[in-house]
């Protein structure tokens, strides 16, 4: 049986008995000697009680080998057994279970993993947050497509989660790019086989905003959602690709400090500059709305209390310091022009010290961490 190997950045390493496409970016052939996170498929066994310190939390549907099901034991290592179903639906494996876990490991070793995507003008980085299905990864795209010649300046480090320490450093997080028939007409890409362009469309319409909406209906029913989730995604897999099929020309980045911040959402269009608080807490928000999907009411508690301190409290700290200092721009389109405004933004003026809306007051740039 293959086993696979996945390392991040030397912060995390991962062994998992089922390929994750979301982590493949990171894979190695080097095996660790403990890996920080091991996954496996077998059954999943009664809850145990809690001994030394070892803890667990286990999440079952209740249709044995055939449903969802995990538990998670936390020791020197996170050890997780997934229920056979999931070996077929890594997707929902790794979204679902070894993401939260994901995310709270790093605040336990320093770093955030916030819900935005990332670009970076040489080494500035900036962060494009909103949320869940307003067109970031569209917006992504279309700027990145932009940098054609070999001396434009915009590389690629994230779309949809950026690691982020308090320093400022940013880390990119390639996880593969989830794509709409709206987002292949709106780069003009051309990569796509017959096959997949005949499927894009029902994939598109299967895992859409207003598929999303329906799925999270479907959890204030007694239906056994995340069973189901896993079922739909194994027969009709949501359409993800590397950005480098995406943009072939694209640069893609490492890591590179934080410049600044973008906030898109659709509405009136408006261009309005955020205090530093109000900053925070709207990425503290989208970071919780990227999650949400069963099991994750279950097992949220455990996973970030299972420190000797909230790590809610740590993220919190960690993500402030990061922003600190550094300007948001909130965007408000009701076209989706993100991607010309960013741009423009940007490279209106000589970056400084890597900032932008240098005018902005430093009362206005600090948060308050403690709120």
């Amino acid at each position: 049986m293959s086993i696979f190997n996945y390392n991040i950045h030397g912060i995390i390493t991962v062994q998992s008995d089922v390929w994750l496409p979301e982590l493949e970016g990171f894979i190695t052939a080097d095996a660790p000697d403990l890996p920080t996170i091991r996954v496996r498929i077998g059954t999943v066994g009664r809850p145990a009680a809690i001994s030394g310190n070892v803890q667990r939390i286990r999440y079952d549907e209740g249709i044995g080998a055939l449903g969802f099901g995990a538990e998670i034991t936390i020791g020197d290592t996170v050890d997780v057994v997934a229920s056979s179903l999931l070996r077929h639906s890594p997707h929902v494996l790794y979204t679902n279970i070894v993401e939260p876990i994901l995310r709270w490991t790093f605040v336990e070793k320093g770093y955030a993993l916030v819900h935005g995507a990332c670009i970076a003008v040489d080494e500035h980085a900036y962060l494009v947050t909103a949320r869940t299905d307003t067109g970031k990864t569209t917006t992504m795209l279309r700027m990145l497509a932009r940098q054609r010649r070999a001396v434009d300046r915009m590389t690629f480090l994230s779309d949809d989660l950026t690691l982020v320490s308090r320093d400022g450093a940013v880390l990119t997080y390639p996880k593969p790019l989830t794509i709409s028939h709206h987002t292949v007409r709106a780069v003009n890409a051309t990569f796509l086989s017959w096959r997949e362009r005949l499927l894009l469309p029902f994939q598109s319409r299967v895992h859409s905003r207003s598929g999303r909406r329906f799925a999270f209906f479907l959890t204030q029913t007694r239906l056994p959602v995340a069973t189901i989730n896993a079922l739909v995604q194994w027969l009709v897999p949501p359409p993800k690709y590397h950005v480098q099929r995406l943009v072939p020309q694209v640069k893609v980045a490492r890591e590179a400090r934080l410049a600044g911040m973008f906030i898109i959402e659709r509405g009136d269009d408006r261009d309005v500059p955020i205090g530093a608080q109000e900053a925070l807490e709207i990425l503290m928000t989208n970071c919780e709305d990227a999650y949400g999907f069963p099991p994750y009411p279950v097992i949220k508690d455990f996973l970030h209390s299972r420190a000797t301190c909230d790590l809610r409290e740590v993220e919190r700290e960690i993500v402030g310091k990061a922003l600190m200092r550094h300007p948001t721009m909130l965007l408000g389109s009701s076209k989706m022009d993100w991607a010309q405004r960013i741009s423009t933004l940007i490279h209106a003026r000589p970056i400084e010290n890597g900032q932008i809306f240098a005018e902005l007051p430093v009362a206005v740039l600090t948060p308050n961490l403690t709120a």
